[in-house]
């Protein structure tokens, strides 16, 4: 999995090493306003999540890349970043999770910006999408300024994740 840079951050491939830092941010409450079910039960959930998640090939015909976004200067992790590819379609879902202390700072962006760049130089997708609870106005804000556009409004229930929501289904064409 390739490490990408921006101008503030590191986004390194995720390890279970990265759990212990990124724990205490991931137990905040604030983190899922929008997906409580998602939230880790505890820290040997998050270890786990982050051990399936350093095998990028761990889901069929599919890519997943996770990264762990870290600050240049402070050296503190400030979220993370997750690209789904199916490259036989050339199609990437993105995700991306700021740290409810580092949010409002412009993170997502440039994290966001560096994923783009990298699935459409060396993934070759040429369609990426983004989903978000539709009262995230934080999210949709974010990838409406990156040129997505809202494609689809859905109701999402999948019950082995705990979601029943409301969601929009974003697309960039690159």
């Amino acid at each position: 999995m390739t490490t990408l840079q921006t101008l503030r951050l590191q986004l390194e491939p995720i390890t279970v090493q990265h759990a212990g830092e990124a724990w205490p941010h991931i137990d905040d409450a604030r983190m899922w306003n929008f997906f409580p079910k998602l939230r880790p039960q505890s820290f040997e959930d998050l270890r786990l999540t982050y051990a399936r998640w350093e095998d990028p090939y761990h889901a069929k015909s599919e890519l997943r890349e996770n990264w762990a976004c870290r600050d240049h200067v402070s050296g503190k992790l400030v979220g993370t970043m997750q690209a789904t590819t199916f490259p036989a379609q050339a199609i990437s879902y993105i995700a991306y999770g700021i740290f409810a202390a580092y949010q409002r700072q412009g993170y997502a962006r440039e994290a966001a910006e560096a994923v783009i760049h990298h699935l459409g130089k060396n993934l070759h997708s040429r369609r990426i999408f983004a989903e978000m609870d539709v009262e995230n106005e934080p999210s949709f804000r974010l990838v409406e300024s990156l040129g997505f556009k809202r494609v689809k409004t859905r109701h999402t229930v999948d019950t082995e994740r705990g979601i029943d929501a409301d969601e929009y289904l974003y697309e960039l064409l690159i």
